[in-house]
């Protein structure tokens, strides 16, 4: 109802507040003022421009000035006389000619040409006040309209009997018809401006045609104004305003009807999307992100929706890996009950066959069989440590010695590679840690990245630097980088791409770290390598030895 009611009483308030300033503009009293005025106007511009050509004839009254090359004759003050003239912005420039109203020159030199001239003699010419109105020409749309006032001297310069040459000034003629533009009431009246010659010109003094009623008032002898009546403002309204209010209604009827039915199935479509992201939740597909929604309600309701998704996978995530951390705990005690003790039975014995066998190749082929054993003690302790880790015992740690003591043992094997290890530290870096974690995280890292590198080897940098209040440290290598399609697996547990690997290495690392309170960051880019960041709680988070 309200869209409804809202354009029919604006347009109502409007129409009856148009007619009734129309009403007001439009009496006949105002229009005879305004039609008194305006020819007041035009007779006044035409006698100035009159005082002005009657001074002009006065300084020139030499014969020389009434020649072809009369302009070069004149002195420096009637040239800056002329120029005078131009600033002027009713008038284009100065004509002169001779007794048989022949063009002799004009200023400046273009003002006039011979064939304008003639084109505005073609024109009735008209008299106002013992001058000669002539033109204007013919329109173009390369030449702007002009109309010459022209007055004859009144004696001959070159003797008092004989005839007498003329000067004539060029007017602007779009001037002269502009100042009837008052006259167009609101629109109400459009005029036209009538010249001897039986054409009409517009405000702007462009050729025009009147149609419709038009009534003719004189401004001087053979110029009439035309008002031409706009029928469709001064008809009276009242046949017609049934049809506008019926029209009115019924668009307004349709446009409701079309507003129903865009934002029903814009709604539709909307909610169609959110119930498609439900089912995918409820499916379980809780990798797939809730398609967001620009309406500002099934917006909200989207964003509500996309939450629960996020706070759900990490709920199952976490309940996921929590029922896997338990089971691969029962998994490893078991194993380590079970293998443990053959194992150890095993290692004992190829240990004494070893020193009593005296064939070289016999005694190489056990001390391998010793390995593999050992190869399978160390998967059976990094399972433990992965499933059941140890509570951290913290401390505080000196990071550079904590470093060099990872670089001695891994050095060796980095020089076989030809792998440059690069250390950056700080002495008095401190960190609040585990130190048997904090050795194990790290000597991971190092491992992985040893492994990862190319047989031409490169560099592995670690770094430790304060960031605000957490110490960074940073293993970072330039190899080939993991793959961006593999990064989101690798730190799940028993995840390798290397065909001796376990899956286990950075997954104890996040598990460590984890238990100390320390965050791990990966990045990688292909190409140009891995740089593995952990942020350590610093010596100032250290707990007071009495909590």
């Amino acid at each position: 109802m309200l869209v409804a009611l809202v354009p029919l009483l604006s347009f109502a308030t409007l129409y009856d507040s148009y007619f009734a300033q129309l009403v007001t503009r439009i009496t006949d009293g105002q229009l005879k003022v305004q039609l008194a005025a305006t020819r007041n106007e035009f007779r006044s511009h035409l006698q100035e421009r009159r005082y002005e050509l009657e001074a002009l004839i006065d300084q020139f009254d030499s014969a020389a000035t009434f020649t072809h090359s009369g302009y070069h004759t004149l002195s420096p003050e009637l040239k800056s006389l002329l120029r005078l003239q131009l600033d002027n912005k009713a008038i284009y420039g100065v004509a002169f000619f001779d007794a048989n109203e022949n063009l002799l020159w004009s200023f400046p030199d273009q003002a006039l040409t011979q064939a304008r001239y003639q084109n505005m003699r073609m024109s009735p010419a008209s008299k106002f006040e013992n001058v000669d109105l002539i033109g204007p020409g013919e329109h173009t749309w390369n030449t702007p309209s002009a109309l010459l006032m022209r007055k004859a001297m009144i004696t001959s310069p070159l003797s008092p009997s004989a005839p007498t040459p003329s000067i004539a000034l060029i007017l602007r003629f779009n001037i002269l018809a502009s100042i009837s533009r008052s006259l167009q009431l609101g629109g109400v009246y459009k005029t036209l401006l009538s010249t001897p010659d039986g054409r009409y010109y517009d405000t702007v003094g462009q050729p025009a045609s009147p149609s419709g009623n038009f009534s003719q008032h004189e401004l001087v002898p053979g110029w009439t104004l035309q008002l031409v009546q706009n029928s469709e403002l001064v008809e009276p309204p009242s046949a017609r305003m049934r049809y506008w209010l019926i029209g009115l209604v019924a668009s307004t009827m349709i446009s409701l009807m079309l507003l129903h039915w865009y934002l029903s199935r814009r709604l539709k479509r909307q909610v169609d999307v959110l119930v498609r992201s439900v089912e995918q939740v409820a499916n379980g597909d809780l990798e797939t992100p809730v398609q967001q929604l620009s309406n500002i309600e099934i917006g909200r309701l989207t964003q509500a929706v996309e939450r629960m998704r996020g706070q759900l996978k990490k709920v199952i995530s976490s309940a996921v890996d929590r029922e896997r951390q338990a089971s691969l705990g029962q998994l490893a005690a078991g194993l380590a009950h079970d293998i443990r003790n053959p194992l150890t039975t095993i290692r004992t014995t190829i240990q004494t066959l070893a020193r009593r066998e005296h064939n070289p190749m016999h005694k190489d082929m056990l001390e391998m069989v010793e390995e593999e054993i050992e190869r399978v003690n160390d998967v059976i302790t990094n399972l433990l440590d992965f499933a059941r880790p140890r509570p951290p015992q913290a401390e505080l740690i000196q990071v550079c010695e904590l470093y060099e003591g990872l670089i001695a043992l891994v050095n060796a094997s980095a020089r076989r590679q030809q792998v440059r290890l690069k250390v950056t530290c700080s002495k008095h870096l401190l960190i609040f840690a585990d130190k048997g974690h904090m050795r194990q995280i790290l000597m991971n890292l190092i491992l992985n990245a040893l492994q990862s590198m190319p047989a031409a080897g490169g560099e592995i940098q670690l770094i430790a630097i304060r960031n605000d209040d957490k110490i960074q440290l940073t293993v970072a290598d330039n190899g080939p980088g993991i793959p961006p399609a593999l990064q989101p697996r690798i730190t799940e547990p028993f995840f390798t791409t290397r065909e001796t690997g376990t899956g286990l290495g950075l997954a104890i690392c996040q598990v460590l770290a984890a238990s100390n309170h320390i965050t791990l960051y990966i990045y990688s880019r292909a190409d140009q390598g891995t740089r593995v960041e952990l942020h350590c709680p610093g010596p100032e988070e250290r707990k007071p030895d009495h909590e």
